[in-house]
This record gives C-alpha cells, sequence and structure tokens, in this order.
C-alpha cells in the first residue's frame, strides 16, 4: 500500500513575486528545486509583527516549511538564506533582479521539477549581488533559460533549409527562434537584419561557460544590440510585451543620465 504524502515539505526557494490576499495575507510565488514554481499563503504577512514579512520579498533566497493544501500550500515557516544585498544598492541591479524572476515566473510551470532552472536563476542573483557584469548576467540568463524551458534559439543552422550560415550572411527571426541564410530570405519576411559581430557573441555566450562569456569584452553598441535580439526573441516567446524588460532599460538611461550630469 503506497504510503501517504508528506503533509509538510522544507525546501531552499527563490521568492519570484507575491501579491496582497486580503488585508493581513499574501500569496508568494516561490520556485523551488523539487516541486517547481508553487504559489503558498503567508498569513499575516502584511501584519506589522509578522514573522514571516522580513522573508518573503521578490528576488530573496529562502528556506521555507510549507503545509499542503487542498488548493494552495500555506507557508508556516520562512528563513532568509540570502537576501542579496548588493543587488538594492543600485537601482539598475534590483530593476534586473525583478526582470530575472519575472522571466522565470513566465517560463515555469507548476508543481513540476524545476532544479536545473531554481539552480541557474539563484546563480544569476548571486552574481548580480556581488557585482557582475549586468549584460553579461542579464544575457547568459535569457539564453540558458531559453534552452531550460524548450526555446533553444538557433545560431548557426537555417531555420529553414538547416545548411550553415555564415555569421556575416545571416538574417534572424524572433517569431521562428533563429537564423536565416540569404537563399530562404523570402520564406520568412519576418525576419531582420543581424550583424556578424552580435551572430558571433550570442553563439559563444549559448555555447560556452559563463566564464568564458565573461571574457567577451561589450562596448555599449554591441550590448544594446544584443539587448535588442533579446529582448525581442524573449517577448516573441512569451507573446506578450515584458514590463519588467523595459524597467531595465529605463534603470540604465536613469544611471546614465545621472553619471553624464555629474561629468559635467
Amino acid at each position: 500500500m503506497p504510503g501517504r504524502p508528506p503533509r509538510v515539505t522544507k525546501t531552499p526557494a527563490v521568492v519570484l513575486r507575491h501579491r496582497r490576499l486580503g488585508d493581513a495575507d499574501r500569496i508568494v510565488t516561490l520556485l523551488t528545486p523539487g516541486r517547481g514554481k508553487v504559489d503558498a499563503v503567508a498569513k499575516g504577512a502584511l501584519r506589522p509583527r509578522s514573522k514571516l514579512a522580513g522573508h518573503l520579498e521578490p528576488a530573496m533566497h529562502v528556506d521555507v516549511l510549507l503545509a499542503h493544501g487542498r488548493n494552495l500550500d500555506i507557508v508556516t515557516q520562512a528563513q532568509t538564506l540570502d537576501a542579496f544585498a548588493g543587488i538594492h544598492e543600485e537601482l539598475e541591479r534590483l530593476t534586473t533582479a525583478i526582470y530575472i524572476t519575472d522571466l522565470a515566473d513566465r517560463f515555469t510551470v507548476e508543481h513540476a521539477e524545476a532544479r536545473s532552472l531554481y539552480e541557474l536563476v539563484h546563480a544569476s542573483l548571486v552574481r548580480l549581488a556581488r557585482g557582475d557584469g549586468l549584460q553579461l548576467v542579464i544575457r547568459w540568463f535569457e539564453l540558458q533559460l531559453l534552452a531550460e524551458s524548450g526555446f533553444r534559439p538557433e545560431w548557426y543552422e537555417c531555420i529553414n533549409c538547416r545548411n550553415v550560415v555564415e555569421a556575416d550572411a545571416a538574417s534572424w527571426s524572433s517569431r521562428s527562434g533563429g537564423v536565416v541564410c540569404r537563399d530562404c530570405r523570402s520564406s520568412h519576411p519576418e525576419a531582420g537584419a543581424i550583424d556578424a559581430t552580435t551572430l558571433k557573441v550570442l553563439r559563444a555566450y549559448q555555447d560556452g561557460t559563463y566564464e568564458d562569456a565573461a571574457r567577451i569584452r561589450l562596448t555599449p553598441e554591441l550590448a544594446a544590440r544584443l539587448e535588442r535580439v533579446m529582448h525581442e526573441l524573449t517577448e516573441s516567446v512569451v507573446e506578450r510585451e515584458l514590463t519588467s524588460q523595459h524597467f531595465v532599460t529605463e534603470a540604465r538611461r536613469a544611471g546614465q543620465a545621472e553619471q553624464a550630469g555629474q561629468a559635467e
């Protein structure tokens, strides 16, 4: 006779988001290694003296005890493992962290094992907090997330004829998720231009290690081109505009404007 499933689970988790439930409670969306994405009620989390409130903010790494309910789990205990303090020192790092958790939320199904994605999100937040380059962290995360989720873009072979495409002879389609050769361009009128340097960096980011990617120098112009391609690609996959994506862009522009003002 099979044993009953456990009534409670203790697990590490990354907090993806939360939303209000009534006057005092919150529904918290957690990314866990064993159960994937889980929605759980944090009862009393909005009360000033709640023991849960400070531990269940977005982009925090926590240890939680979940009591399994009929519809939603209940957070009975929560302890912060890492608040990623470095993320909160710069607006652009904070908005990037929210973008990472937003994408993870949209690409993850509920109650399905997600250890590799959980580890990817956690590693990305660690890198953000310790001061790694923002463009490096974001682009690496996006490409690995797409691969983990079954949407790995094709940067080498034409998505139409499957012939190898040279970097200086490629177009690309966000809708189809890859490059298009010159001969097949007429079959993909939506395909746009992509320069050879941008494509080579995307190939290196997708196929190499994080450490290898960190050695690639990104000029502001190249970083902007990479951002444009990846924004179009991720929005095409989720089939809607990502507000958090634009928060990152606006935060960067505000930071650049402030630096320019200080230099005058």
